[in-house]
């Protein structure tokens, strides 16, 4: 995940004064608010005309607060509350649920900040996309020692420097309460960007862009996901991750050869979305990709209206010349939806064979892959108690 788009003046109108005041005592900033502005535009202003080497490197401390300002991260800002506000600070996580979500990350990143970047860590992981999944063979125990690192980071900036990718290459690596994972922060191809010169003419500026990919294993079922954008990059990091920290070569599972997800249950006309009642959840499919029995058509996405049965959907399939019982079925759309108001209440969930989905690794959104494995959607077969993976080293930040 790339940082969010860095607008002060956004950033700043919703934050509350009282939240203001807190933060410039901490830093020793004195801002000078001009009172013939609007109040809600005074404080940016008065940030504009702060020096400018002083106001870019405190902005840079406060992209991760910014990233942050989203509602999708306030459960892990609670968390972050509950953790940081004990003892005599404790009635402050209760306060918390009146405040906003920037005041909320603002108040976190001034009492703790290392805290504030590890919760930073944790949703960048969670928020990344273009992924995709591999199956390991067996539990295994990783071996995550800084000189695996090392091999990681020589291996991938070999990688990246034989396909236009820049010398400069970080590894850094994050332990959940149930997952491993890598970060991979490299420099990107050349990329043109306009600028002034000196004499007020446009000229391209040739950067090259930081951009991160990450592999996140999870011992108890011995999965890995690989989030980068081009599958160069994730065939890679998914063979260096078997071979460096696993140390079996051949440890993941060919996906063209073993598909991930099972479509079998959408062929049974009396298949029900079963959920349980205090989850509050309703499912439908609302997009199916076949490959039809004719010669001149190689693949079909047939787009679906919402809150059809099985039977309906049978019933629709079959009026367009499709055999649901026999013609292959690559990938489907799923729209779940959630008790609530607003857009927020709707997930809509891709999957496709091999190996590709648009599920991340949120409270939801792990929900759903424990329906998807019930329902028989997750072909994946491993043993339901399996060990933890040791750690051989600690993290290294």
């Amino acid at each position: 995940m790339q940082h969010r788009e860095w607008n002060p003046k956004a950033f700043f109108k919703k934050l509350t004064p009282e939240v203001m005041a807190v933060y410039e005592a901490k830093r020793g900033l004195t801002l000078a608010r001009d009172p013939s502005r609007p109040p809600h535009d005074q404080t940016y202003y008065a940030w504009m005309m702060l020096p400018e080497p002083d106001r870019l490197r405190l902005e840079a401390e406060l992209l991760p607060v910014n990233d942050l300002c989203a509602q999708h991260a306030r459960p892990y800002l609670d968390a972050l509350a509950r953790a940081t506000w004990t003892g005599p600070k404790a009635h402050l996580v209760e306060d918390s649920r009146d405040w906003t979500v920037h005041d909320l990350a603002m108040r976190l990143h001034l009492e703790d900040p290392n805290g504030l970047g590890k919760c930073h860590q944790a949703y960048a992981l969670d928020m990344m996309e273009h992924f995709q999944e591999y199956r390991g063979r067996h539990s295994v125990t990783l071996r995550a020692t800084p000189s695996a690192k090392d091999a990681m980071k020589n291996e991938m900036t070999a990688h990246f420097r034989a396909n236009a990718g820049g010398a400069k290459c970080k590894v850094e690596d994050f332990e959940g309460r149930d997952k491993f994972a890598l970060f991979i922060v490299h420099e990107d191809e050349l990329t043109a960007l306009d600028r002034f010169d000196a004499n007020g003419e446009v000229v391209p500026d040739w950067q090259r862009p930081v951009v991160r990919i990450a592999a996140v294993f999870y011992p108890d079922t011995f999965t890995l996901l690989v989030k980068a954008p081009r599958k160069l990059e994730r065939e890679r990091l998914r063979d260096l991750f078997a071979q460096i920290f696993i140390g079996e070569a051949d440890y993941f599972e060919d996906a063209s050869r073993t598909p991930k997800y099972s479509f079998d249950p959408i062929r049974d006309p009396d298949f029900e979305f079963r959920t349980h009642p205090a989850d509050g959840i309703e499912v439908s499919v609302v997009r199916v990709t076949v490959r039809p029995g004719h010669a001149h058509v190689k693949r079909l996405d047939v787009k679906l209206a919402s809150g059809l049965s099985m039977f309906g959907l049978h019933g629709a399939l079959q009026s367009i010349g499709m055999n649901v019982a026999e013609d292959p079925i690559d990938g489907v759309r799923l729209l779940f939806q959630f008790e609530g108001k607003g857009r927020s209440r709707f997930r809509t969930v891709s999957l496709h064979n091999p190996n590709n989905t648009n599920l991340r690794d949120t409270t939801r959104d792990r929900l759903i892959r424990r329906y998807l494995k019930e329902w028989g959607f997750d072909g994946r077969k491993c043993a339901l108690a399996v060990a933890f993976s040791a750690i051989a080293a600690p993290p290294l930040r």
